[in-house]
């Protein structure tokens, strides 16, 4: 991305969320950089009382929504717990390298998906085994989801059965 288009973007983002980028500052390219610098200079937020006061609330933040989510996303080497499974509305901010979308939390049995707990809006670095998954809201039930995980889920398994079937012969 161009520096114009890093401004443009920037315009459009809340006080809380330029805040939130310079936090993580250290990972922004040089036209980010400089177009964040010049955002938050032009709303006169940023100063290192405000970051430090917003770095406070955030904390606050991240800690109530770890008491609200719990341990969702943990499963044992045996299969069985909880995991999320579907990515719906996938978006990418190269600006802080993390992707934001909806997913749907499973009760595990096996590793297989047996029971839906809930929707959430998540944000977390790209990658299968990323760590740091933030859990930004809860949704209502997606079924469409739901079932589309069921099905994919149901069609491993049932290739699964046929592989072993075929290696007994």
């Amino acid at each position: 991305m161009e520096y114009a288009d890093y401004v443009e973007t920037y315009a459009a983002k809340t006080n809380d969320e330029l805040l939130r980028l310079q936090l993580s500052s250290k990972d922004l390219t040089l036209h980010a950089s400089a177009a964040l610098t010049s955002e938050l200079a032009k709303r006169g937020i940023g100063g290192s009382e405000q970051l430090d006061a917003f770095r406070e609330r955030e904390q606050e933040r991240k800690e109530e929504q770890s008491k609200k989510t719990g341990n969702l996303f943990i499963a044992s080497r045996l299969g069985i717990g909880r995991w999320h499974f579907g990515k719906a509305g996938r978006t990418f901010d190269s600006a802080t390298n993390l992707e934001r979308f909806s997913t749907t939390v499973f009760i595990l049995v096996l590793w297989l998906p047996v029971i839906p707990t809930g929707s959430f809006l998540i944000e977390k670095r790209p990658g299968f085994f990323s760590k740091g998954i933030t859990v930004l809201k809860q949704l209502p039930m997606d079924w469409k989801q739901v079932l589309r995980v069921w099905t994919v889920a149901i069609l491993g398994l049932l290739a699964l059965i046929m592989v072993l079937k075929h290696l007994q012969r």
